[in-house]
C-alpha cells in the first residue's frame, strides 16, 4: 500500500519533546491516512538521539536519521526528504510550536487548491524574543524582491515531486522556502494556531541567530548585491555633482577652493564603501567556490528504518 503522507522532523536538542511529539503525530494519522515519520537528529548535544533510539523500538512506520555534524535546520529536512516515501510531504519543527492536529488544515486546503506548497503561517507565534526580530527583519527584507518572498514558515505541506528537485539541487546551502520559489509558483497559504503547550526552547543563541539571518539575505536573495548596485551608484552621482559644483566655483566664479580636509574625508569615506562591497562581493565567491567542491548540505552518520 502506498504512504499518503511523510513526515519529516529536523531535531536540534528536544530531548524533552521527542516522547510527546511523537505520540502527537500518530495518534493523529493513525487510522486515517497512511504515513511514516522521519525524524533527523542534526547532531544534538543533548540525549536526543537516545530519546529516539528509545522511540524507534516500540514505534511503527518511523526511521531515524543522525548527522555526523550539525548542517542545520534546513540541511536535516532536505535529508529527510531524501528518505520520504509519501505522496506528500509535512515538515514541522521537534518543538510542538504547532499541534500537529493543525496537519488537517495543510492537507484541506491542498485537496482545495492543487497547490505544490502550502505554508502553514502563525496568527500569534510563542517565538523568543530575539529570533522575533531576526525573523522579522529577514522578512521585511525579503518582500524587497517580491510579495510571496519571506512569507513561509517550517511547518508545511509540498507534493514529492518538489521534494525531489530540493533533494536534487546540489547547493551547499540550502534555504528551503526559497528553493521552492525556483520550481512552482502554485502556492498557497493557511492560517493555524501556536500550540498553548509549546515546549519553548533557545533554539539559537543571538550570535547564531544574527549569523544565520545574514547568511540566509545574502545568500538566497540579491539584496546585498542590489544594495551595492545602489551605493555605488548613488556615490558616484554625488560624487560628479559636488565635482562639478568645485570646478564651477574655481573657473568660472574665480573662487579658491579650500578643499584638502573635505577631499581627505570624501577619500576615507568612498573607501570605506569600496572595502564594504568588495567583502560583500568576496563573501559570494567563497560560497560559490564551496558550491563548485561540491561541499555537502548534509551526511549521514547513521540510520535507522
Amino acid at each position: 500500500m502506498s504512504t499518503n503522507y511523510s513526515i519529516v522532523i529536523p531535531v536540534y536538542c528536544s530531548e524533552n519533546a521527542l516522547e510527546k511529539v511523537h505520540q502527537s503525530l500518530v495518534a493523529f494519522f493513525e487510522n486515517k491516512y497512511s504515513y511514516e515519520i522521519i525524524f533527523v537528529d542534526d547532531c544534538s548535544t543533548d540525549n536526543s538521539w537516545e530519546v529516539l533510539k528509545k522511540i524507534k523500538q516500540t514505534a511503527k512506520n518511523t526511521t531515524i536519521i543522525r548527522l555526523s555534524k550539525n548542517f542545520g535546520q534546513h540541511g536535516a529536512t532536505v535529508c529527510g526528504f531524501k528518505h520520504a516515501k509519501g505522496d506528500f510531504v509535512i515538515t514541522i519543527d521537534d518543538d510542538l510550536e504547532v499541534h500537529p492536529s493543525e496537519i488537517q488544515k495543510l492537507i484541506d486546503n491542498q485537496k482545495n487548491t492543487n497547490a505544490d506548497l502550502v505554508y502553514g503561517l502563525y496568527k500569534k507565534q510563542n517565538q523568543p524574543f530575539f529570533r522575533g526580530i531576526f525573523s522579522g527583519a529577514y522578512k521585511m527584507l525579503a518582500k524587497l524582491e517580491g510579495p510571496q518572498k519571506g512569507k513561509g514558515s517550517s511547518f508545511r505541506l509540498l507534493k514529492k515531486s518538489l521534494a525531489d528537485k530540493l533533494v536534487h539541487n546540489h547547493k551547499q546551502f540550502v534555504f528551503i522556502d526559497e528553493l521552492c520559489l525556483w520550481y512552482t509558483k502554485k502556492l498557497a497559504f493557511v492560517d493555524v494556531n501556536a500550540n498553548p503547550d509549546y515546549i519553548l526552547k533557545q533554539r539559537y543563541k543571538v550570535a547564531g541567530l544574527f549569523k544565520m539571518t545574514t547568511t540566509i539575505i545574502m545568500f538566497s536573495s540579491t539584496l546585498p548585491l542590489k544594495l551595492v548596485t545602489y551605493v555605488g551608484f548613488s556615490l558616484a552621482t554625488i560624487n560628479f555633482i559636488v565635482g562639478i559644483y568645485y570646478l564651477i566655483k574655481k573657473f568660472f566664479l574665480k573662487i579658491e577652493v579650500e578643499g584638502y580636509t573635505s577631499l581627505i574625508v570624501s577619500i576615507l569615506f568612498s573607501t570605506g564603501i569600496i572595502i564594504f562591497c568588495i567583502g560583500i562581493v568576496a563573501q559570494y565567491i567563497s560560497q560559490v567556490l564551496k558550491s563548485l567542491n561540491n561541499a555537502p548540505s548534509y551526511n549521514e552518520d547513521e540510520i535507522i528504518c
